[in-house]
């Protein structure tokens, strides 16, 4: 590890010192996402002084400057989260006494670099506590998108409390995280049309004609701006799938789940979460049997955070406002679902390489899986039935 930078090693031994540990060990070793990370490089830390050990979770900025155009704040932007927002919420759900069973279960956070090209965040090795990520190559059962749209039911809670208490506060994270993708960008055209041509030759033949005529009809402005927008914006996750949660099976049969990898943040719509999540971990199987029943756990337990944090759900955000949402936005669901697809579900040995190299076109996976194939014919399915596809 010889090679990595200076200004990282420092940070370690820092946090190491605030840890109270004075002759100590570090091994620092470099580990594989298995295809599930695209912006850094993950080590594992651990610190050592006779028997106390502290473990650690460390990503170093790893994208170069084609794709540093293309997502300028992703580093800033969790930086912000686990700086400020993540205390702020923490410090609201103290404050309307909520137990800690029911608070947002994020990573503990111990310190980050903000230096251009060197970016650095270190958290708790969530690995060594217990926790894992969902395999990526399954689809989600219910136990587990119960857990985890729980989770997301109170990380929009949170977002919409913080606003309530700090309207300003709140206003200018919202516009510091609103970023717009350069539609107009060579690479991100080529990518798009890449992703859309590998939809229509994937369908199955009694389907082609159908998704043909969506993505000729497709508009990408109004993709974007429906997305967006919403009867109530709220600071969303915007990257909300199985691969950036970790979850633990804990002795009374339940799941923990802790919300990771923050570096997507961005307002728009409650529902833009939701239906990302069940798009990018869920089968057509899955939604068959619970697709309903998500969207009903998902405003119960919305409205339930809301109310532990002394809101109004009605005058928040409302059934009425969720159903509106839902029936808006749905129709672009498979749109997402092209375009997350192939990256979501490629064999690891055909992921895209994470260096300086990277840029949105490197996910144009040319070799995509027969999950991929299933997944996406999945969603077209249920357009159909559901009368969106005609």
């Amino acid at each position: 590890m010889e090679n990595l930078a200076e200004s990282f090693k420092d940070l370690l031994h820092k946090i190491a010192k605030e840890q109270k540990f004075v002759d100590y060990n570090l091994d620092i070793k470099e580990i594989s996402s298995g295809g599930a990370n695209y912006t850094s490089k993950l080590f594992s830390v651990t610190v050592t002084e006779g028997t106390n050990t502290l473990r650690l979770f460390c990503k170093v900025a790893a994208i170069g400057e084609a794709m540093r155009a293309q997502l300028a704040k992703i580093y800033e932007t969790e930086h912000l989260f686990y700086t400020k927002l993540g205390k702020m919420y923490q410090t609201i759900e103290e404050q309307c006494g909520i137990p800690n069973e029911l608070k947002l279960s994020v990573s503990k956070y111990y310190g980050s670099i903000t230096k251009l090209n060197e970016e650095v965040m270190v958290l708790e090795d969530l690995v060594a506590a217990g926790y894992e990520a969902y395999d990526r190559f399954k689809s989600i059962d219910w136990p587990y998108a119960q857990a985890a749209v729980r989770e997301l039911a109170k990380f929009h809670a949170c977002a919409w409390a913080y606003g309530k208490q700090d309207p300003e506060g709140f206003d200018e994270v919202m516009k510091n995280v609103m970023f717009d993708i350069d539609l107009e960008n060579e690479n991100m055209q080529i990518y798009m049309t890449n992703m859309k041509n590998k939809a229509v030759e994937t369908v199955r033949y009694e389907n082609k004609n159908k998704v043909q005529t969506y993505f000729e009809s497709f508009n990408v402005a109004t993709y974007t701006e429906v997305f967006k927008r919403s009867r109530r914006l709220v600071l969303g996750h915007g990257d909300f799938r199985p691969s950036n949660l970790m979850h633990k099976n804990l002795d009374d049969g339940s799941i923990a789940i802790k919300v990771v990898d923050l570096q997507t943040l961005q307002g728009g719509s409650p529902v833009t979460d939701l239906i990302y999540f069940i798009f990018t971990g869920s089968d057509e199987k899955f939604r068959s049997q619970y697709f309903d029943k998500l969207l009903d756990h998902y405003y119960s337990e919305l409205s339930a955070a809301m109310k532990r944090l002394q809101l109004n759900p009605d005058e928040v955000f409302s059934r009425e406002d969720f159903d509106y949402e839902m029936k808006e936005k749905l129709p672009f669901g498979l749109v997402l679902a092209a375009f997350t697809l192939p990256v979501v579900t490629v064999d690891t040995e055909n992921a895209p390489q994470v260096d300086e190299s990277l840029d949105i076109t490197s996910f144009n996976v040319e070799k995509t899986s027969d999950l991929y194939a299933e997944r996406l014919n999945g969603v077209v399915n249920d357009y159909v039935k559901w009368g969106i596809l005609k």
